[in-house]
């Protein structure tokens, strides 16, 4: 019984606080539906024949209305015993009315004083699946005619005549002062390093790290070198988004382009570099007879060296330059890794 009342009382306050909210809203639409007598709509499309010219001229008002929980309640109990939703019925009625308000102080502020094919659009903005009260948008619509005093450019309307949108030219980035030669040199790195990757040898040698290339300085360097530019691009104001992209495409290739760089580099420093003989040790690592030159491990081709005899000599050109690290060049090698993966 305690659960029923406190349903009832809730029940109570809903419905008087909904009908208090709606005497309210209708006392307020009588008062502005009065002032704005003078202003009159109809359904028909076009006025009576007029002696003066007018301008036509579109006008809108919309009204956004809800329910209370009560018709809520009151809607679920009509779907079991059947008939017309008088509750929602109100509802759209004051959205209407709401709507015409609003339109004709649109059509008064522009100076008319009738309203022709005026149209009504109905709109449910809430979701009654989800418990949500319902919600109503009403639309109304319609064509004012005004008088049409002096030129067209003087009218109430205000026609705008021969208005176009700006017309704005395609970027080009090989005339931009930052972006040309920064693309132009992101070729050039990227034929370099193809040509290191597939010289076959004619450039030079081909020169590997011993203890594998350090990426980390690499990465950095090319990426703050890559920003400077792209901080310079940034401050002409345009092409910003193409620096963007010439950045991401320049950092890796300006890295790759250091990798091999670095190599030749320090090879050049390295005046004095001969021939030097390793011998291949049990835990498949070359170890070489001068005592200055560092171990050789070649894990990428484990199976090639496991298939050799062990106190097998090689001999290898190893450079260590100024830069502080060592090098070896790989070309006599990989004649042997071709004959023996061809082999097997």
């Amino acid at each position: 019984m305690i659960k029923f009342g406190v349903f009832l009382i809730l029940v109570s306050i809903g419905y008087w606080r909904g009908r208090r909210n709606e005497k309210a809203h209708l006392t307020l639409l009588d008062s502005e539906e009065s002032r704005l007598r003078r202003v009159l709509i109809f359904a028909t499309r076009y006025p009576a024949q007029v002696t003066e010219p007018m301008d036509p001229v579109l006008v809108t008002g919309s009204a956004v209305v809800g329910s209370d929980h009560f018709r809520l309640l009151l809607a679920s109990l009509r779907k079991v015993v059947g008939g017309n939703y008088r509750a929602y019925e109100n509802l759209l009625e004051r959205a209407r009315r709401q709507a015409v308000v609003r339109m004709k102080q649109a059509a008064r502020d522009q100076g008319a004083s009738m309203i022709f094919n005026v149209r009504y659009a109905t709109s449910r903005i809430s979701n009654s699946r989800a418990g949500e009260a319902t919600q109503v948008e009403m639309v109304a619509y319609g064509t004012a005619f005004v008088p049409a005093n002096g030129s067209v450019a003087q009218s109430r309307v205000q026609h705008v005549i021969g208005v176009s949108p700006p017309r704005t030219e395609p970027f080009d980035m090989m005339k931009h002062r930052v972006l040309r030669p920064w693309l132009i040199g992101w070729f050039v790195l990227v034929a370099y390093c193809f040509a290191e990757m597939f010289s076959g040898g004619w450039l030079d040698r081909q020169w590997r790290y011993v203890d594998g290339a350090p990426w980390v300085i690499f990465g950095l360097l090319s990426a703050a070198l890559c920003g400077v530019l792209l901080r310079q691009a940034w401050r002409t104001g345009k092409g910003r988004r193409e620096a963007v992209i010439v950045w991401v495409l320049s950092a890796p290739a300006l890295a790759f382009a250091m990798y091999f760089s670095a190599l030749r580099l320090n090879a050049l420093s390295d005046y004095g570099r001969t021939p030097a003989v390793y011998v291949l040790q049990e835990d498949l690592s070359l170890k070489p007879e001068a005592p200055d030159l560092p171990m050789l491990y070649f894990e990428d081709h484990e199976v090639f060296w496991r298939a050799q005899e062990t106190g097998k000599s090689v001999e290898l050109t190893v450079a260590c330059g100024w830069l502080g690290f060592c090098q070896y060049d790989v070309g006599p090698l990989r004649e042997e890794y071709r004959e023996h993966y061809r082999s097997h």
